[in-house]
């Protein structure tokens, strides 16, 4: 991943301008077989209907955007079909993910065209952790997971760049010798081969984004 910081909390909403008028995007990862564009739309600005051959998934971080007759507001997951004639409207200042990525059976646990609540697709259970997959693809995974209050994850590391976005609850974060305490609209990526824990101080939602070279 590049253009956000790694090993430290950070709100992702500070990455990137939000100008009046304006439509700006960042690349976060750009390879043959994937594309992660972070994008700030202003309010009532839009981006044109063109044809698209692969499948896109649009993720709101702030505001709200129409896709396909289709209103996302924060902490909502769209996944655009394929073939598709598409636009994208801004009815708010607006930040957004989208993840471009193309061929088959990539998606689980979720349908396409319709809109997700990321926060409320996963459930807590008690004394435990829960795990739901939403891609997996042998150069991306999202997943979520739910932490009962008490519950975590012992050191390891992934093999690739990980980032976590909280989407309820607070948790510890351990990168290296340092510990970071996140919340709710707050994101931390664990650079790739860095040993890493995690520690719910209280019951924790979180989406897991991890990039696979």
């Amino acid at each position: 991943m590049r253009n956000l910081p790694k090993k430290k909390v950070f709100n992702i909403l500070d990455s990137i301008l939000l100008k009046k008028n304006h439509t700006i995007s960042k690349s976060i990862v750009n390879t043959d077989n994937l594309n992660i564009i972070l994008f700030s739309m202003a309010e009532n600005t839009n981006i044109s209907k063109e044809y698209y051959n692969h499948e896109s998934i649009f993720y709101v971080l702030q505001g709200s955007i129409e896709i396909l007759d289709n209103k996302l507001k924060e902490n909502y997951l769209y996944i655009s079909p394929k073939k598709s004639l598409r636009g994208v409207r801004a009815f708010k200042d607006t930040v957004y993910l989208e993840i471009e990525i193309k061929g088959d059976k990539n998606m689980q646990n979720i349908e396409k065209g319709k809109l997700i609540d990321l926060k409320n697709k996963i459930e807590y259970v008690d004394g435990g952790i829960s795990n739901l997959d939403i891609i997996s693809k042998e150069n991306i995974k999202l997943m979520l997971m739910a932490f009962d209050k008490g519950e975590g994850l012992s050191d390891h590391a992934a093999p690739g760049d990980a980032m976590v976005i909280a989407l309820e609850g607070r948790a510890d974060l351990k990168v290296g010798n340092e510990i970071h305490e996140i919340k709710e609209g707050q994101q931390l990526i664990f650079p790739k081969g860095e040993i890493h824990n995690i520690f719910a101080k209280e019951k924790f939602k979180m989406a897991l984004l991890l990039i696979l070279d």
